[in-house]
């Protein structure tokens, strides 16, 4: 990070301190990672949408949930609805999900093959393609104007939309890198595996109240699984445990010996296609910084997002996707205990979730002090906020003020 960086990003800095930043950038014995008014400001968490969350690629749903021309997502983004669609070319758009008149919110739940989006405010119609098509009574009682072509001002406005692995993931401020490089480094610890064939078979949701970067740290945090985790620790033992490491500067990973398989992991379904003999015995999992933790075992899938509410609450979602032939009716009860077992370790973390959110409040807690050995890439976590969000408000300035 430059000292013009930082000089460029006054809101930032000030919010955070130089004594924080300091910190973040030592040794990890010397270190902590993000202080406290990262997790209860409000105008720091304005910041992170618009320094953070806007500028970077942001996981939203997958292509199985929208397969047939016409059907639409609903979906939103620190609080930012956004509709995904399936255009009659199978293509993928997005679009903020907000009528061009009055700014209504228009698609308010998942829809099967429409014909057009239409405002439930006043009607007002746009074709799949965001174009706005017609406005009734626009002009008076029964004058209703029909648009062939659009308008440059009325059409809805389109959300820059990219897939991996079937995976939609979506750019607010649209300048982003491709998402294919900004998801190089995961490939690259997927052993060439290239497989596409994922169902979304569902998605567990809880409210935690607890600032949203606690659900990645603690996703992160590998130490704890003993504690809090002990039928995890069966499965993945801490002896063969590794702590996260640094793979990019938005990401990190890790991955576990499968020790003892059982349902709901790892036993009684379908692996993935062409899966490489190495993940039948290993999880991998990422850290994609800000927009998801993704757990990869030979079975199943699972994406946990973490939506900002507030900075002491988070929408947090567990998106769980299987081979296409586990969705089969034989399969359903094991399927099931997959969200079985997602539920029961989530419930574990909630309680210590919510313990570190009402320690954030102290000034007995200064950032942390680390384990050298599992600690380091939480701290590399609190910079990657911290200098991705120098970074952007010093290419957007005018961000922070308006």
């Amino acid at each position: 990070m430059s000292s013009a960086d930082r000089t460029a990003a006054s809101r930032v800095t000030d919010i955070l301190g130089a004594e924080a930043l300091i910190r973040l950038h030592a040794g990890v014995d010397d270190g902590s990672a993000l202080p406290n008014v990262a997790y209860t400001s409000n105008d720091w968490l304005e910041l992170e949408r618009r320094h953070l969350i806007w500028p970077m690629w942001m996981l939203v749903g997958f292509e199985s949930q929208i397969l047939a021309p016409g059907d639409a997502l609903p979906v939103r983004v620190a609080g930012c609805p956004i509709v995904l669609v399936r255009h009659h070319d199978g293509s993928i758009g997005a679009f903020h999900n907000v009528c061009r008149h009055r700014g209504a919110v228009i698609v308010t739940e998942p829809c099967s093959r429409l014909a057009a989006f239409t405002c439930p405010y006043h009607g007002w119609a746009y074709g799949l393609d965001g174009k706005l098509r017609t406005r009734p009574h626009f002009r008076g009682g029964g004058n209703h104007d029909v648009l062939q072509d659009g308008d440059e001002r009325g059409n809805l406005r389109p959300v820059r939309c990219e897939s991996w692995r079937g995976v939609l993931f979506v750019n607010i401020s649209g300048d982003a890198a491709p998402l294919a490089e900004h998801m190089a480094p995961a490939d690259a610890h997927l052993d060439g595996w290239e497989s596409r064939d994922f169902t979304h078979g569902g998605c567990l949701t809880y409210d935690i109240d607890a600032n949203w970067k606690h659900i990645h740290e603690n996703f992160i945090d590998v130490y704890h699984k003993f504690a809090i985790h002990p039928a995890l620790c069966e499965f993945a033992p801490m002896e063969t445990s590794n702590p996260m490491t640094p793979v990019a500067q938005h990401m990190t990973m890790t991955w576990h010996v499968i020790a003892k398989p059982h349902e709901g992991r790892g036993q009684g379904l379908p692996y993935f296609e062409g899966l490489p003999d190495v993940l039948h015995r290993e999880g991998r999992m990422f850290t994609v910084t800000p927009t998801c933790n993704i757990n990869i075992w030979p079975d199943h899938i699972a994406f946990l997002v973490a939506e900002p509410v507030a900075p002491g609450r988070t929408r947090e979602m567990i998106h769980i996707v299987f081979p296409s032939e586990a969705m089969a009716g034989q399969y359903d009860e094991t399927r099931a205990k997959v969200f079985e077992t997602w539920d029961s370790l989530n419930q574990e973390d909630i309680h210590p979730l919510e313990s570190m959110q009402a320690g954030r409040v102290s000034p007995g807690f200064d950032g942390g002090a680390f384990s050298p050995f599992w600690d380091p890439a939480t701290q590399h976590f609190g910079r990657q906020i911290a200098d991705l969000m120098i970074a952007h408000e010093a290419r957007r300035p005018w961000a922070s003020r308006s």
